[in-house]
Protein backbone atom coordinates (compact mmCIF):
# COMPACT_ATOMS: atom_id res chain seq x y z
CA UNK A 1 0.00 0.00 0.00
CA UNK A 2 1.47 3.29 -0.93
CA UNK A 3 2.15 5.55 1.92
CA UNK A 4 0.16 8.98 2.37
CA UNK A 5 2.68 11.78 2.05
CA UNK A 6 1.50 14.99 4.09
CA UNK A 7 3.93 17.97 2.73
CA UNK A 8 4.92 20.66 5.32
CA UNK A 9 5.17 23.02 2.41
CA UNK A 10 3.08 22.14 -0.40
CA UNK A 11 3.64 24.84 -2.27
CA UNK A 12 7.25 24.82 -2.12
CA UNK A 13 6.95 20.80 -3.54
CA UNK A 14 5.25 21.71 -6.30
CA UNK A 15 6.68 20.75 -9.66
CA UNK A 16 9.36 19.23 -7.88
CA UNK A 17 10.53 15.73 -9.49
CA UNK A 18 10.60 13.06 -6.47
CA UNK A 19 10.81 16.09 -3.88
CA UNK A 20 10.09 13.74 -0.75
CA UNK A 21 12.96 11.32 -1.78
CA UNK A 22 13.90 8.29 -3.22
CA UNK A 23 14.11 4.52 -1.94
CA UNK A 24 17.13 2.52 -1.84
CA UNK A 25 18.11 -0.61 -0.38
CA UNK A 26 21.70 -1.23 0.86
CA UNK A 27 23.08 -4.48 1.38
CA UNK A 28 25.83 -3.34 3.16
CA UNK A 29 25.23 -1.12 5.74
CA UNK A 30 24.72 -3.74 8.24
CA UNK A 31 26.20 -6.72 6.41
CA UNK A 32 23.85 -9.43 7.37
CA UNK A 33 20.54 -7.84 6.37
CA UNK A 34 19.20 -5.80 3.27
CA UNK A 35 18.52 -1.98 4.79
CA UNK A 36 15.80 0.75 2.90
CA UNK A 37 16.67 3.64 3.29
CA UNK A 38 15.36 7.03 2.05
CA UNK A 39 17.54 9.74 0.64
CA UNK A 40 17.63 13.31 -1.81
CA UNK A 41 14.33 14.36 0.06
CA UNK A 42 14.41 18.08 -0.52
CA UNK A 43 10.88 19.08 0.45
CA UNK A 44 10.10 17.79 4.01
CA UNK A 45 6.79 15.67 4.45
CA UNK A 46 4.98 13.43 6.83
CA UNK A 47 3.45 9.87 6.61
CA UNK A 48 1.28 8.90 8.75
CA UNK A 49 -0.18 5.56 10.45
CA UNK A 50 -3.41 5.61 12.49
CA UNK A 51 -4.17 3.74 15.07
CA UNK A 52 -7.11 1.46 15.16
CA UNK A 53 -10.07 3.45 16.58
CA UNK A 54 -11.35 1.25 19.02
CA UNK A 55 -7.26 1.83 20.27
CA UNK A 56 -6.57 5.31 19.39
CA UNK A 57 -5.45 7.39 22.47
CA UNK A 58 -5.60 11.12 20.61
CA UNK A 59 -2.10 11.28 21.17
CA UNK A 60 0.64 12.05 18.00
CA UNK A 61 4.16 10.94 18.07
CA UNK A 62 6.54 12.54 15.19
CA UNK A 63 9.24 9.88 14.68
CA UNK A 64 12.65 11.28 13.12
CA UNK A 65 14.22 8.74 12.00
CA UNK A 66 18.15 8.63 12.25
CA UNK A 67 20.38 8.71 8.63
CA UNK A 68 23.57 10.95 9.23
CA UNK A 69 21.61 13.51 7.40
CA UNK A 70 22.19 11.50 4.34
CA UNK A 71 19.67 9.04 4.67
CA UNK A 72 16.68 8.44 6.42
CA UNK A 73 16.41 4.50 7.98
CA UNK A 74 13.31 3.89 6.37
CA UNK A 75 12.30 0.45 7.84
CA UNK A 76 12.90 1.69 11.79
CA UNK A 77 11.13 4.71 11.05
CA UNK A 78 8.40 2.76 9.86
CA UNK A 79 8.90 0.01 12.21
CA UNK A 80 9.15 2.45 14.99
CA UNK A 81 5.57 4.03 13.38
CA UNK A 82 3.43 0.96 12.87
CA UNK A 83 4.32 -0.30 16.88
CA UNK A 84 3.34 3.10 18.15
CA UNK A 85 0.02 2.62 16.06
CA UNK A 86 -0.48 -0.87 17.53
CA UNK A 87 -0.29 1.22 21.37
CA UNK A 88 -2.82 3.63 20.18
CA UNK A 89 -0.55 6.45 19.19
CA UNK A 90 -1.18 7.97 15.47
CA UNK A 91 2.38 7.90 14.73
CA UNK A 92 3.82 10.33 11.72
CA UNK A 93 7.11 9.64 9.86
CA UNK A 94 9.38 13.01 9.07
CA UNK A 95 10.83 13.01 6.34
CA UNK A 96 13.57 15.84 6.52
CA UNK A 97 15.72 17.18 4.14
CA UNK A 98 18.55 15.82 3.70
CA UNK A 99 22.30 16.39 2.15
CA UNK A 100 22.39 15.15 -1.88
CA UNK A 101 23.41 12.14 -2.91
CA UNK A 102 24.53 10.06 -5.73
CA UNK A 103 21.39 9.53 -7.78
CA UNK A 104 21.93 6.12 -9.12
CA UNK A 105 21.54 3.09 -6.03
CA UNK A 106 24.89 1.90 -7.19
CA UNK A 107 26.94 4.71 -7.51
CA UNK A 108 25.14 5.41 -3.56
CA UNK A 109 26.12 2.12 -2.08
CA UNK A 110 29.71 2.72 -3.30
CA UNK A 111 30.56 6.26 -2.05
CA UNK A 112 28.04 7.75 0.60
CA UNK A 113 30.05 6.22 3.65
CA UNK A 114 33.03 8.74 2.19
CA UNK A 115 31.74 11.80 0.78
CA UNK A 116 30.59 13.60 3.45
CA UNK A 117 32.54 15.81 5.77
CA UNK A 118 31.22 16.29 9.63
CA UNK A 119 31.10 20.14 9.06
CA UNK A 120 28.79 19.05 6.08
CA UNK A 121 26.54 17.11 7.95
CA UNK A 122 26.54 19.67 11.53
CA UNK A 123 25.18 22.04 8.87
CA UNK A 124 23.04 20.05 7.19
CA UNK A 125 21.27 19.00 11.15
CA UNK A 126 20.31 23.05 11.33
CA UNK A 127 18.05 22.64 8.12
CA UNK A 128 16.79 19.50 9.10
CA UNK A 129 15.66 21.01 12.52
CA UNK A 130 13.74 23.58 10.74
CA UNK A 131 11.81 20.51 9.46
CA UNK A 132 10.86 18.92 13.01
CA UNK A 133 9.28 22.51 14.17
CA UNK A 134 7.43 22.55 11.37
CA UNK A 135 6.12 19.33 11.69
CA UNK A 136 4.92 19.91 15.28
CA UNK A 137 3.39 22.94 14.14
CA UNK A 138 1.39 21.57 11.24
CA UNK A 139 0.10 18.09 13.16
CA UNK A 140 -1.50 20.93 15.73
CA UNK A 141 -3.05 23.05 13.04
CA UNK A 142 -4.72 19.80 11.45
CA UNK A 143 -4.86 17.63 15.26
CA UNK A 144 -8.54 17.66 13.93
CA UNK A 145 -8.22 15.46 10.86
CA UNK A 146 -6.53 12.56 12.45
CA UNK A 147 -9.06 13.06 15.68
CA UNK A 148 -5.92 14.13 17.95
CA UNK A 149 -5.71 16.24 20.92
CA UNK A 150 -4.03 18.81 19.91
CA UNK A 151 -2.29 19.21 23.47
CA UNK A 152 -1.06 15.69 23.10
CA UNK A 153 1.78 15.97 20.05
CA UNK A 154 5.02 14.71 20.64
CA UNK A 155 8.53 14.55 18.96
CA UNK A 156 10.43 11.16 19.13
CA UNK A 157 13.75 11.13 17.43
CA UNK A 158 16.76 8.08 16.95
CA UNK A 159 20.19 9.16 16.41
CA UNK A 160 20.60 12.56 13.92
CA UNK A 161 16.61 12.38 14.81
CA UNK A 162 17.41 12.38 18.15
CA UNK A 163 19.16 15.81 17.72
CA UNK A 164 16.35 17.11 15.99
CA UNK A 165 13.94 15.85 18.96
CA UNK A 166 16.33 17.90 21.20
CA UNK A 167 16.25 21.01 18.77
CA UNK A 168 11.84 20.98 18.36
CA UNK A 169 12.28 20.67 22.63
CA UNK A 170 14.80 23.83 22.64
CA UNK A 171 13.63 25.66 19.65
CA UNK A 172 10.01 26.69 18.67
CA UNK A 173 7.22 29.19 19.33
CA UNK A 174 3.74 28.91 20.74
CA UNK A 175 2.59 27.08 18.06
CA UNK A 176 5.32 24.40 17.16
CA UNK A 177 5.78 23.58 21.31
CA UNK A 178 6.00 19.61 21.14
CA UNK A 179 4.02 18.70 24.07
CA UNK A 180 6.47 15.80 25.42
CA UNK A 181 10.13 14.89 23.55
CA UNK A 182 12.33 11.37 23.81
CA UNK A 183 15.76 11.42 22.11
CA UNK A 184 16.84 8.27 22.13
CA UNK A 185 21.00 7.81 21.40
CA UNK A 186 20.93 11.40 19.91
CA UNK A 187 24.16 13.64 19.58
CA UNK A 188 23.43 16.84 21.03
CA UNK A 189 26.17 18.42 19.19
CA UNK A 190 24.86 22.73 19.26
CA UNK A 191 24.66 24.75 22.34
CA UNK A 192 21.20 24.79 23.64
CA UNK A 193 19.35 26.85 26.14
CA UNK A 194 16.59 25.19 27.87
CA UNK A 195 13.19 27.37 27.78
CA UNK A 196 11.47 28.34 30.83
CA UNK A 197 8.46 26.69 29.53
CA UNK A 198 10.33 23.27 28.21
CA UNK A 199 8.83 20.14 27.48
CA UNK A 200 9.08 17.10 29.39
CA UNK A 201 11.93 15.08 28.23
CA UNK A 202 12.94 11.35 27.95
CA UNK A 203 16.45 10.49 27.29
CA UNK A 204 18.24 6.80 26.88
CA UNK A 205 21.40 5.38 25.40
CA UNK A 206 23.80 3.29 25.98
CA UNK A 207 27.06 3.93 28.19
CA UNK A 208 28.92 1.64 24.93
CA UNK A 209 27.60 4.51 22.85
CA UNK A 210 31.06 5.49 20.85
CA UNK A 211 29.22 8.71 18.51
CA UNK A 212 30.36 11.98 19.03
CA UNK A 213 29.05 13.51 22.43
CA UNK A 214 26.40 11.06 22.79
CA UNK A 215 27.33 9.72 26.37
CA UNK A 216 28.69 13.26 27.85
CA UNK A 217 26.45 15.06 25.59
CA UNK A 218 23.30 13.78 27.02
CA UNK A 219 24.14 13.48 30.29
CA UNK A 220 24.68 17.50 30.50
CA UNK A 221 21.31 17.48 28.62
CA UNK A 222 19.96 15.86 31.84
CA UNK A 223 21.94 18.01 33.85
CA UNK A 224 20.22 21.26 32.16
CA UNK A 225 16.98 20.25 32.17
CA UNK A 226 16.70 18.96 35.85
CA UNK A 227 18.70 22.48 36.58
CA UNK A 228 15.91 24.56 34.67
CA UNK A 229 13.11 22.60 37.21
CA UNK A 230 11.79 20.70 33.82
CA UNK A 231 10.92 16.91 34.03
CA UNK A 232 13.36 14.83 33.01
CA UNK A 233 14.10 11.13 32.76
CA UNK A 234 16.72 9.22 31.75
CA UNK A 235 17.68 5.64 31.19
CA UNK A 236 21.44 4.30 30.58
CA UNK A 237 21.97 1.11 29.51
CA UNK A 238 25.39 -0.17 30.05
CA UNK A 239 25.29 -1.98 27.10
CA UNK A 240 23.92 -1.62 23.33
CA UNK A 241 25.96 0.48 20.93
CA UNK A 242 24.71 2.96 18.94
CA UNK A 243 21.28 2.44 17.32
CA UNK A 244 19.52 -0.02 19.46
CA UNK A 245 16.75 0.48 18.76
CA UNK A 246 16.54 -1.21 15.53
CA UNK A 247 16.23 -4.95 16.39
CA UNK A 248 16.37 -7.05 20.27
CA UNK A 249 19.86 -7.92 21.01
CA UNK A 250 19.13 -10.26 23.89
CA UNK A 251 19.56 -6.45 25.73
CA UNK A 252 17.95 -4.88 28.21
CA UNK A 253 17.99 -2.03 25.99
CA UNK A 254 15.33 -4.21 24.14
CA UNK A 255 13.09 -2.78 25.90
CA UNK A 256 13.35 0.81 25.59
CA UNK A 257 10.06 1.37 24.39
CA UNK A 258 8.29 -0.02 27.11
CA UNK A 259 9.96 2.53 29.64
CA UNK A 260 8.90 5.36 27.12
CA UNK A 261 5.35 3.87 27.08
CA UNK A 262 5.41 4.47 30.60
CA UNK A 263 6.96 7.49 30.89
CA UNK A 264 4.19 8.78 28.00
CA UNK A 265 1.66 7.35 29.65
CA UNK A 266 2.21 8.94 33.15
CA UNK A 267 2.61 12.31 31.82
Amino acid sequence: MTEEIIPLWPESAAGKPNPYGQETTVPAVVGHKDVTLIRNVTEPALTVHRPDPSRATGTAVIVCPGGSFVTLTNGTGTAIAKALAAYGFTAFVLRYRLLPSAPRDEDFAKQWATDYRMDEIKSQSRVAGADAVRAVQVVREQASTWDLDPHRIGVLGFSAGGLLTIGAATTYDEHSRPDFAAAIYGPPWHEYVVPPDAPPLFIAFASDDTGENVVNGNLALYQAWQAAGHDVEMHVYARGGHGFAMEPQGLPCDTWMDRFLDWVRAG
